[in-house]
């Protein structure tokens, strides 16, 4: 009888971080939904994520990094708006990349 085969799974944890492992799949995927939306607020929502924990998370992020991951205007008559800040947004393309080139070289 042959055996079948069964892919192989795999696992990994991609963390970039300078002194604490504060920057991963949850704040880049917050991040990338902040790209989308314009607004921090409809980000972590959509993720069922408290606001306290959002901003927990990408201060926690920007204290250990060295720089701002994006910037918020709050509400007013215009309303306000969320985005990433330039560094954020090349962190965000550049931690992406690496994460697709890991997940390809591990299949």
């Amino acid at each position: 009888m042959k055996k079948q085969q069964i892919p192989a799974k795999f696992d990994i944890r991609l963390r970039v971080f300078c002194e604490d492992p504060a920057f991963g799949k949850g704040i880049a995927q917050l991040m990338r939904l902040v790209a989308q939306k314009g607004s921090l607020s409809a980000a972590y929502k959509e993720m069922g994520m408290a606001a306290s924990k959002a901003w927990k998370i990408v201060r926690r992020a920007e204290a250990d990094l060295g720089f701002p991951l994006m910037e918020s205007v709050s509400g007013g008559k215009s309303g306000g708006y969320s985005r990433l800040t330039p560094e954020g947004e090349d962190f965000l393309e550049r931690y992406e990349k690496f994460q697709e080139e890991v997940t390809e070289a591990a299949r």
